[in-house]
């Protein structure tokens, strides 16, 4: 077993406050900033095999180019003309302007941002701590959820597997006749795999609840709060107020009622995770983070090349606080071991 990493509560505070700095930038140098510190978090504390592996460099190139295109032939707005389309096409006829590739371009950055902050955490994260977290009500829901979820990484690790012992028999797979005799033996593999890490999280005690029988009190009490929900957003349409009124009052119903059968629930832990001093650094790194950029304003993280574009500013502070992001690659294991 190796040495087990940071806490998930910990992880899903730097993913949130990095998601969101990721949302409200538009300036490239920011959201390049975002990139690389994801990276490095992912190459130091997280591991491959967790997840799929993306090849960066094409994705990277991909995602640009189209947002680029898409971004410069359809709007035509900026002083820099490179050239014009025949004002007879419908949408992209007009002017192709060197503003409008740049906001493209800068909308692709934000968007590898964003993925490279998710594709981090998928790594660093293992899916059973994911369930782990699920409210004790949802318990067999988790268990579907991770089957779901696992389903497709087991695929390709599966997929990795034919591949190689193919190629040990001096195989190679041409075109889509060569997958035929694969596809099914590759699609029930992955399935085996991950129906069996459902059944191993659930024999190591892992929201291990013992079976009880719906009380029709439970039930009716939440057919009334689903109502009351459905009612209340209804009536907000016309009465305003009111209608948030019968919301609120559905949903605290539905939260108090599921509360109450999760406490009822007999829930067991097969290993503990308690709380270490680098979880607390590392949440509030993040929290500071967030509060540094907000506290700058949000315009300072914006960038628009229109109507002339122009360098980016570079804020130090918003820099340096984009920068505290990357201390879990300090203080978190260079491997984490799974918890199943």
């Amino acid at each position: 077993m190796a040495e087990r990493g940071c806490d998930l509560r910990a992880w899903i505070v730097w993913a949130g406050a990095a998601s969101v700095l990721a949302m409200l930038t538009r300036n490239p140098l920011y959201a390049l900033l975002l990139i690389l510190v994801a990276r490095l978090v992912d190459a130091a504390c997280g591991r491959p095999e967790r997840g799929i592996a993306l090849p960066w460099a094409r994705l990277a190139l991909v995602v640009l180019l189209l947002s680029a295109i898409f971004n410069g032939l359809f709007v035509h707005t900026g002083e820099t003309v490179l050239g014009r389309l025949p004002e007879s096409w419908p949408l992209v006829g007009g002017i192709i302007t060197l503003e409008a590739l740049v906001y493209g371009l800068t909308t692709g950055l934000v968007l590898l941002a964003l993925l490279a902050i998710f594709v981090a955490f998928n790594h660093i994260v293992p899916v059973s701590d994911l369930v782990r977290l699920a409210p004790r009500a949802f318990h067999d829901l988790g268990v579907v959820v991770l089957v779901a979820v696992t389903y497709v990484p087991e695929t390709v690790r599966h997929l990795s597997q034919v591949r190689e012992a193919q190629a040990i028999r001096g195989h190679q797979i041409r075109g889509l006749r060569d997958w035929q005799p694969l596809l099914v033996p590759l699609l029930v593999g992955g399935m085996e795999r991950a129906m069996g890490l459902a059944e191993a999280m659930v024999a190591r005690g892992y929201g291990a609840a013992a079976s009880r029988a719906q009380q029709p009190g439970m039930l009716l009490g939440l057919a009334v709060g689903l109502s009351l929900t459905l009612a209340g957003w209804l009536l907000a349409l016309w009465r305003g107020a009111a209608g948030w009124l019968l919301f609120a009052a559905g949903a605290l119903l539905l939260v108090g009622l599921l509360w109450r059968q999760g406490r009822a629930v007999a829930h067991t832990q097969y290993r503990p995770h308690p709380w270490q001093p680098a979880d607390t650094a590392i949440a509030l790194a993040s929290l500071l983070a967030l509060a540094l950029a907000l506290w700058q304003g949000v315009s300072l993280m914006g960038y628009t090349p229109y109507p002339l574009v122009q360098l980016p500013p570079l804020s130090p502070i918003v820099g340096g606080a984009l920068l505290l992001l990357a201390l879990p690659a300090f203080l978190c294991p260079q491997h984490q071991g799974r918890h199943v």
